[in-house]
């Protein structure tokens, strides 16, 4: 497993899975351009060691294809989800130690930011400079259990930051603060070793820390060292650290900000007074294209391994469940054994807050294939009753057809609990009907004639699968 972020990056390097860009590019702008570009073909992760107006190189696209998660985790592609659920099985909570490469430069006073970090700006319109990537450390008020969330952030000034805090456990921790008329202590780590930061991302029940995922996940306990002015633990390899507080009962305007769903939005959020830094002597800083494939698989995988195991155990007929367009499109492959699978199925996973349109087809349909998933909703959609529309039901704040409550108007958040609006959701069932499955019989090729040309597919084109 991999130790820290510059491990990975070494890994890719020799598996010629990372392009440098030797060309001087500025944070604002043109590093996202390239990295957003980058994406559309063949997609490695990019390293601009020459950045304008910095001396830190940047890194992009980390995880922007499954076969980098797949190395991540030391598998196949198609083994991501089962190797997890393995892992899972074995707990390894985290270690603290005394020391670690995130404390060798450490900084409390005259620290700004935006001189330090080449932090990006994305979009055309967007308001500055973000951080996409800052994990968000903080701990519950009350019983003092830490959580850990993706939240992007906002750089206003020197150090001063505007947070985005619209999801458990970090909201709810928040909230608990407010309530006391306390300041919530935070840290904000960036640049984790692959595993870690795909940690940060799965949902976990509230109690149970990340950091034990992340530690079963890497098969060994995560090393974590104590912040220089807060009570939080952080990744001892990372690359940053940066420690800080959101005022108590404050808001401000955040954005506007080119969001993951494609659309730039604007809230009244949390303020954050950074009071320190830690970062290594040489650190390097990890960036997410936004509105990208690392954007989609981050959450895509993540809603896989979330939800693959629970729905099996609830409806075993299900094989296959995939997850696209940021966690909101479920793919289901079920061997169907009655009629109102499909239906029940998709009510379950419609009332997920996130999920907002399910597919539902049989095992001949290749769910890696966008043709074929065409193919079945062209061919299959048999009649209205096939077709779910479920109006009104809680969405994601995210999502421009959303329709926001009066006190959310128009993204104008004055409660940090309530970004959540109401928006129409849809499910389809293009499954064969059992009473007329040979008339639906898909053409294909013979298993004798597949098990002869495989060796020649797989010389000529090794990543087309046979089925």
């Amino acid at each position: 497993m991999f130790k820290n972020l510059r491990d990975f990056l070494s890994y890719l390097e020799n598996a010629g899975d990372l392009q440098k860009i030797e060309e001087e590019l500025s944070p604002r702008h043109e590093i996202q351009a390239v990295m957003k570009y980058m994406d559309k073909g063949d997609g490695p992760a990019v390293l601009f060691p020459n950045v304008k107006g910095y001396q830190i190189p940047v890194v992009g696209n980390l995880l922007g294809r499954r076969r980098r998660l797949a190395m991540a985790f030391g598998v196949e592609e198609d083994q991501i989800v089962d190797e997890y659920y393995r892992r899972r099985q074995q707990v390894y909570q985290p270690k603290l130690v005394a020391d670690g490469p995130v404390k060798e430069v450490i900084i409390k006073s005259d620290i700004d930011i935006t001189k330090v970090i080449p932090a990006l700006t994305h979009h055309a319109k967007d308001i500055g400079p973000y951080f996409s990537t800052a994990v968000t450390i903080a701990k519950d008020p009350e019983t003092g259990v830490r959580g850990m969330g993706l939240h992007r952030v906002q750089i206003k000034d020197r150090n001063t930051l505007g947070l985005f805090l619209a999801t458990p456990p970090l909201s709810v921790f928040l909230k608990k603060a407010e309530e006391l008329n306390r300041p919530l202590d935070i840290a904000m780590v960036i640049g984790m070793d692959p595993l870690t930061f795909f940690s940060s991302v799965i949902w976990a029940p509230p109690g149970l820390d990340k950091f034990d995922i992340a530690g079963a996940l890497a098969q060994k306990p995560i090393e974590l060292v104590k912040c220089s002015t807060v009570d939080i633990e952080v990744p001892a390899q990372a690359e940053f650290v940066l420690e800080g507080r959101v005022l108590p009962n404050v808001r401000d305007t955040e954005g506007p900000f080119g969001e993951s769903s494609g659309y730039y939005f604007t809230y009244q959020n949390p303020v954050v007074k950074i009071q320190a830094m830690m970062h290594r002597k040489d650190p390097i800083y990890h960036a997410l294209c936004l509105f990208s494939q690392e954007d989609s698989i981050l959450m895509d995988v993540g809603w896989a391994v979330d939800n693959l195991r629970p729905l099996r155990e609830k409806f075993p007929n299900i094989k296959r469940i995939e997850f696209k367009e940021m966690g909101q499109l479920g793919v289901v492959q079920i061997d169907k054994k009655a009629e109102s699978e499909p239906k029940e199925i998709i009510e379950h996973l419609l009332s997920s807050i996130f999920i907002k349109q399910v597919m539902v087809v049989d095992c001949d349909v290749n769910i890696d294939d966008q043709n074929e998933l065409n193919w079945a909703l062209i061919s299959r959609l048999r009649s209205p009753q096939n077709l779910i529309i479920k109006p009104d039901m809680m969405g994601s704040a995210i999502d421009p057809s959303a329709v926001m409550e009066e006190s959310t108007a128009k993204g104008k958040l004055s409660d940090i609990n309530s970004h959540i609006a109401k928006v129409t959701k849809i499910g389809i069932d293009v499954t064969k009907p059992l009473n007329e499955l040979e008339k639906y019989e898909k053409v294909d090729i013979s298993a004798e004639v597949k098990a002869n040309i495989a060796p020649i597919i797989n010389k000529y084109c090794p990543n087309v699968k046979i089925f």
